[in-house]
């Protein structure tokens, strides 16, 4: 099947450097260059394609800088593409974002339409906006994806530069590969995607330890100990893992305070705590080439340095 390329606008990031696009096969990151009048997306409206009201795309395109151009056979594709794109781009230190619906043209050919459609009205544009694209030269589709108006952003990481963005598709393409073969990691990419969305921080972090819950199935009985002990040895290295575990043991007493009901309303510091050990889970598993199963976790353990030190520091209680 042919490949078409999906247009998504993403909001709340920000280029962090000077360019008009990166490209990074199927992947490229633009430069968002022009204002989109209500006017234009009215054009939209009547004169294309939309699947979605353009008084809604008019809100949520003022928090938009960047937009994300994914090649695929299909919507479908392009979207799973794109999830794996955004886990991509948060395992290399970005904030969550989201990408609201998707176009079949980017936002710089659709922006002014409404006054090149017009020729009294297209020579007041500015001369590049006067070169764009009439309704007579494309037709624009729109699709709903992520109809949100709300995000956990991490202020100090909105910021995207270019190597950022070379290193987030790596880590995509890399993470669509090791789904293809372990297809229970989409309960990352899930979490990642879904869990800044969710509007009460208390369900988000329960909805994050759902996920580092999932990575151990055969985890039954005494969670709170094994999972520090696979998650130590999974993130590891070898000189941090006590390190690593103490944190686990730590944030999961959290967790099960905010489950039991016996703790409400985490900080915000909390939830990114717990955001961080699931990309560094993320990070791990990438690295690593996928996810080692439960038992190979504790060969691992038990065969390296210092391992017997750890399994005895696991009894000591939670301080």
């Amino acid at each position: 099947m042919p490949k078409h390329k999906f247009h998504f606008p993403v909001l709340f990031w920000r280029p962090a450097e000077e360019f008009d696009s990166v490209v990074e096969p199927p992947f490229a990151l633009i430069r968002r260059k022009w204002e989109t009048t209500v006017f234009d997306l009215a054009t939209l409206a009547s004169r294309h394609r939309l699947h979605l009201p353009y008084q809604l795309m008019d809100v949520l395109l003022s928090r938009c800088n960047l937009e994300i151009r994914v090649e695929a056979e299909d919507l479908g594709q392009a979207v799973e593409r794109l999830n794996s794109l955004f886990l991509g781009a948060y395992l290399v230190g970005a904030s969550p974002s989201l990408a609201p619906f998707a176009t079949s043209h980017s936002v710089n050919d659709y922006s002014g339409i409404n006054s090149r459609d017009s020729e009294s009205l297209r020579k007041d544009l500015l001369p590049d906006l006067q070169a764009g694209p009439s309704s007579n030269d494309i037709t624009v589709e729109a699709w709903p994806v992520q109809l949100s108006l709300q995000c956990k952003v991490l202020p100090t990481t909105l910021g995207i530069t270019v190597g950022q963005f070379k290193l987030a598709a790596g880590k995509a393409i890399r993470w669509m590969a090791l789904e293809a073969k372990q297809p229970a990691l989409k309960v990352v990419r899930d979490a990642a995607l879904a869990a800044p969305l969710l509007p009460s921080l208390d369900q988000s972090l329960l909805h994050i330890w759902c996920a580092l819950e999932a990575l151990f199935p055969k985890v039954t009985t005494e969670v709170s100990f094994r999972l520090a002990l696979y998650l130590a040895q999974l993130i590891g290295p070898a000189e941090a893992r006590e390190v690593v575990f103490q944190r686990v043991r730590k944030e999961y007493n959290i967790r099960s305070k905010v489950a039991h009901g016996s703790h409400r309303g985490i900080t915000q510091e909390d939830w990114e705590r717990a955001w961080q050990l699931l990309l560094d889970a993320g990070n791990a598993i990438a690295d690593r080439g996928g996810l080692p199963a439960e038992d190979d976790l504790l060969r691992e353990l038990f065969s390296s340095e210092g391992g017997r030190v750890i399994a005895n520091k696991a009894m000591e209680p939670t301080r």
